[in-house]
């Protein structure tokens, strides 16, 4: 790995950072050029965006970080190594991910996954006869480890997740505090959503735009959008726990890195490996990079592709 890229919040913040455009464009359209567009209702009459491909008996289902998209940069290049590999990819945008505000009055909560569990199920009867595989960044991979765990969900090969958010009070606190920039960029993307709901259905949440930081916002939707009385018990109806691990039946695979400015990794080391699920603590790679060098190339996701 590259010496510069050993800094956690260098990696984190070039991994979706513009720089990455001239590598992605190419890759993004060929992928988009070939992928059909399905939307999925629920049983709650949730609508999920699902995009796929339909090329390989194997298939990997992709979730994105926290209000991330489709085409996000860390996404695009892991999802284009697999279809050179024989894996269609199925791409999946929960509730207000991948700018689909318009489908869905509700906001998304991340401790309500019934729909996501019920899409991924559809899926697997869909491709009843293909082998399927889940993988998630970040809050995507807090979200495929508890799908992994549905007794529902019995037909997963494998589920890779990296950098998951496993304690979210702790990853909220570590954003606020870790770096403006990072606290700045998921405050404007929350913002965006937000301004964009009450646009649409004019929600009564203007006032959610005056918080600066992520904590008070946090706070002002638990108390205003969620069922939750307080914000610890919101937290608690997400956070991955050894019964949550121990429940997965399948080979799954956990990358986290020390010095990953967003996702502390001591809640994860915190918990025990199982029979089935594997850490792999890396020491550097930040949040969703595994960046080795300045040409992007990552050894962390070739090994994923060997993996599968």
């Amino acid at each position: 790995m590259n010496r510069l890229l050993k800094n956690g919040l260098l990696n984190t913040l070039l991994a979706s950072s513009p720089f990455r455009e001239s590598q992605q464009k190419p890759l993004r359209k060929k992928l988009n050029s070939i992928s059909s567009k399905e939307i999925f209702k629920s049983s709650n009459s949730q609508l999920i965006e699902v995009f796929q491909t339909d090329n390989f008996r194997k298939k990997v289902i992709f979730f994105p970080g926290w209000l991330g998209h489709k085409d996000s940069k860390y996404l695009i290049p892991l999802a284009d190594l697999l279809y050179l590999r024989g894996f269609d990819i199925v791409r999946i945008h929960p509730i207000d991910h991948g700018d689909s505000e318009h489908l869905n009055e509700d906001f998304f909560r991340a401790t309500d996954i019934r729909a996501l569990i019920e899409v991924v199920k559809y899926l697997g009867q869909k491709f009843s006869n293909n082998e399927l595989h889940l993988i998630g960044f970040s809050l995507g991979g807090n979200i495929s480890l508890r799908i992994s765990a549905s007794p529902e969900i019995n037909f997963l090969k494998k589920t890779i997740v990296l950098s998951p958010v496993i304690n979210p009070e702790n990853s909220m606190n570590a954003m606020d505090k870790n770096s403006w920039i990072l606290r700045k960029y998921f405050i404007n993307k929350w913002k965006k959503t937000i301004r964009r709901k009450i646009d649409l259905y004019n929600i009564n949440a203007k006032e959610a735009l005056k918080h600066k930081n992520i904590k008070s916002l946090t706070e002002y939707f638990t108390d205003n959008f969620t069922p939750h009385s307080h914000v610890r018990d919101l937290f608690s109806a997400y956070a991955v726990t050894q019964e949550i691990l121990n429940n997965i039946n399948h080979d799954t695979f956990i990358y986290s890195a020390y010095d990953d400015p967003c996702v502390p990794i001591e809640p994860l080391l915190e918990l025990k490996e199982t029979t089935n699920v594997v850490f792999n603590a890396l020491e550097y790679g930040g949040h969703c990079g595994f960046i080795d060098d300045f040409k992007f190339n990552s050894s962390v996701y070739h090994e994923i592709a060997k993996k599968l």
